[in-house]
């Protein structure tokens, strides 16, 4: 794993191990009424009379954190959470449990606080019994990369020697944290078969695989560079213009790219060239957002989305969802889902018009398009039919703001320069839904989704959110 993001799922549990206190100490001291109700007369004495009010057992807390998070530090050992074995996260929040119980005591016992003995024990059992939880989630959340496509990390590594099979060795020990090894590139041409290791190719095969159908988040060049510097200058440039994250080891430095930043693969300097977005805190909280906001719109829209399907059944023949296969993420395929709007056949009638598309480039746009039912007119006006693909947001496959996911035709006429869109992960809105995407000629379009890809930020998606309330509910750029 590489160190930067371990250092990010670090913090992060971190601050949740944190937040355990604040959830431990409510919980231990709403539940001593119940427990004095419980308790039998011959151990009453061991209950204060009084319980002082919540307000003060929070102060005690807060008094005490500057004892509690060192503690956490030094027992939890966070940048490096994800070598440690269930039993080793086992011993060390059995030596947090006692520390932080001596500890805490002890700050109670010198400062004669009136706490609780119950709330006292109940707090740090249960403060321990969700240290144990934190671990139990987070290692799920990474652990579900290594099932779901979406989430995981496919690396292609250029390079056939002895350095490059020992950087894929490391990265096979991280296969149950989603990180894949589809093969290597031979530097220049001849190259020999390898033992162990799948060669692709020569690295001359590079742009033809990446245009074709081999789907790849980064590239990392190991080992010997290429005879021919500015073809390997070239190949990099090609790299940046699909928005693809390259990696080189720290013994070769490329004159000029995007953003340049240093990594760690264990001992292994790279030196990280990216285009797309690279702010790892921001994106988890990206995806945290969305899984958060599209379950929630799911759950109050079910009604009437509900609703809406009944019409749809009562007033045309058909499915009520259409699934289309679309590209995501580096050119990853999925099923989208669209409540249907067309008759049954649209797609076998689109060759008859063709030669009535509005858009330029590989898009087809109709105003009125006779394939269009009556009502799916009025759910395509105010965007209702895309409430299914709440669900893809879910799942992973798309965020809420991002470009629209193309179909794979429209991307095999994509130039080098649009196909960086595929960068990031496609949205249900995005600048171009908000500009009025009717209005809107393909290379405008191609531009805006490049400008939101330069530009991303939390802010910047909050605010595309925003913007998309008044564009849905006047209907504006609709078909």
């Amino acid at each position: 794993m590489f160190d930067r993001q371990s250092r990010v799922y670090g913090n992060l549990l971190q601050a949740a191990d944190i937040a355990v206190a604040f959830l431990a100490l409510t919980l231990a001291y709403f539940s001593r009424s119940i427990l004095v109700g419980w308790a039998p007369a011959s151990i009453a004495p061991a209950f204060h009379p009084e319980l002082l009010p919540y307000s003060h057992y929070l102060l005690y807390l807060l008094a005490v954190l500057p004892i509690w998070i060192p503690i956490l530090r030094i027992t939890q050992r966070y940048s490096r959470f994800y070598q440690v074995s269930a039993s080793q996260h086992l011993f060390r929040i059995g030596r947090f449990v006692c520390a932080a119980g001596l500890a805490v005591g002890f700050f109670v016992f010198l400062f004669n606080l009136d706490v609780s003995r119950p709330v006292f024990f109940i707090f740090i059992g249960l403060s321990g019994l969700f240290l144990g939880l934190n671990r139990i989630v987070l290692h799920w959340i990474l652990r579900t990369r290594n099932v779901n496509e979406h989430h995981q990390v496919r690396i292609l590594i250029v390079g056939i020697d002895s350095r490059a099979k020992s950087v894929s060795q490391v990265l096979d020990r991280f296969r149950k944290w989603g990180y894949r090894v589809v093969g290597h590139l031979a530097p220049d041409e001849p190259w020999k078969e390898v033992p162990g290791i799948r060669i692709l190719g020569s690295l001359e095969d590079l742009p033809g695989l990446l245009m074709d159908r081999l789907v790849v988040d980064e590239i990392i060049f190991v080992g010997a560079q290429p005879e021919d510097t500015r073809q390997f200058q070239e190949v990099l440039g090609f790299c940046e213009e699909l928005g693809i994250r390259t990696r080189i080891a720290a013994d070769f430095f490329p004159t000029s790219i995007s953003r340049l930043s240093l990594d760690y693969l264990e001992e292994l300097p790279l030196i990280t060239f990216s285009t797309a977005p690279d702010q790892s805190v921001a994106l988890v909280v990206k995806r945290v957002m969305d899984c958060v906001l599209a379950s929630a719109l799911l759950a109050l829209a079910a009604p009437f989305m509900l609703l809406t399907m009944a019409l749809i059944k009562f007033t045309s023949s058909g499915s009520v969802f259409y699934r289309q296969v679309r590209r995501g993420l580096y050119g990853r395929e999925f099923s989208l889902v669209k409540f249907r709007t067309m008759v049954e056949g649209a797609e076998d009638q689109l060759r008859e018009l063709r030669h009535l598309n509005e858009m330029d480039g590989p898009v087809f746009k109709m105003r009125k398009d006779p394939r269009v039912t009556p009502l799916g007119r009025i759910l395509r006006r105010y965007s209702i039919d895309e409430l299914p693909q709440l669900a893809n947001v879910v799942r992973g496959e798309m965020s809420l703001v991002g470009p629209r996911a193309p179909l794979p035709e429209e991307v095999r006429h994509y130039s080098r320069s649009q196909r960086r869109r595929l960068s990031v992960k496609p949205g249900i809105t995005c600048l171009w839904q908000i500009s009025g995407r009717n209005e809107l000629d393909f290379q405008k379009w191609m531009k805006l989704d490049l400008q939101y890809i330069d530009q991303w930020s939390l802010k910047l998606d909050l605010w595309i959110l925003l913007k998309t309330i008044p564009a849905v509910v006047w209907g504006r750029g609709a078909s």
